[in-house]
């Protein structure tokens, strides 16, 4: 039983503002410690679980991903970290049996919701699959699907909840805050975000059958919407991405894969 977990850092527990988000401050120092031991927390709760083998891929930070602290790590796991990346999703492949979200949030536009925003904040304003509209957590559970590999947790803000139980259908969810609006939410206290994460990471991997994949079946569309024309002006040099207007791309493909790749989210 090896559990692959994506770990960002919006939905980590007390995390609101962007300053916690962004490095060259107390607060994002504070944030990485934040986010490093909700992991911990699920890397403990797969464990007990009965999971043999935990990865754990620090996805914030547009491809650096740098953000865990490395004394502070749960000794049993082992950590994908760094970049530049050749490819975003490293070490994943169909031997995994679940995935986590750990410090996931919503698609940007979700009222309610705690620091949403689509793979890229102010840029992208829509993003579909095959007509679905997505956020981080379907375009991941996309690609984990792509490998036959199931979500079985997302932890974040109660609107990330919500958009994965609506997306995925049977998966365990950690509601750690609770928006009042983008950057001002009623939190629970770390130490109890914490326990939640591991108690419920536990009864994901006993219950690992439950879950389905999410699969994209070909052909793949993936349409992207951005908030300036500029944006658009420079994804459409590449081949094989078509201008659908001032704002919008297109990409086609009988791989999911190959379509993810075009835009660098793969």
């Amino acid at each position: 039983m090896k559990v692959y977990v994506l770990a960002d850092m919006e939905g980590a527990s007390y995390v609101v503002r962007e300053q916690q988000t962004e490095p060259g401050s107390r607060e994002y120092e504070e944030a990485c410690l934040l986010l490093t031991r909700d992991v911990n927390a699920a890397v403990e709760g797969a464990l007990e679980g009965g999971a043999s083998e935990v990865l754990v891929n620090d996805l914030h930070g547009a491809r650096n991903g740098f953000n865990l602290v490395p004394e502070e790590l749960h000794e049993e796991a082992k950590y994908v970290t760094g970049g530049p990346r050749p490819c975003r999703m490293a070490g994943l492949d169909r031997s995994f049996s679940l995935a986590f979200m750990i410090g996931y949030h919503a698609m940007a536009g979700t009222e309610g919701a705690v620091l949403d925003h689509t793979m890229a904040t102010r840029i992208i304003v829509n993003a579909y699959i095959n007509e679905k509209q997505v956020g981080e957590i379907g375009i991941d559970a996309a690609i984990l699907g792509y490998f036959e590999v199931p979500v079985g947790l997302v932890s974040g803000c109660r609107t990330a909840a919500q958009e994965a139980k609506t997306l995925l259908g049977r998966v365990e969810t950690v509601v750690v805050k609770e928006g009042f609006s983008r950057n001002f939410a009623a939190c629970l206290p770390p130490a109890r975000s914490r326990k939640l994460i591991r108690e419920t990471a536990e009864r994901a991997v006993r219950n690992a059958e439950d879950f389905k994949p999410f699969r994209i079946n070909p052909p793949v569309t993936l349409k992207i919407e951005y908030s300036h024309p500029n944006y658009a002006d420079i994804q459409c040099r590449t081949p094989g991405i078509e201008r659908l207007d001032a704002r919008t791309i297109v990409i086609r493909g009988d791989d999911l894969l190959e379509v993810m790749k075009r835009v660098g989210w793969y």
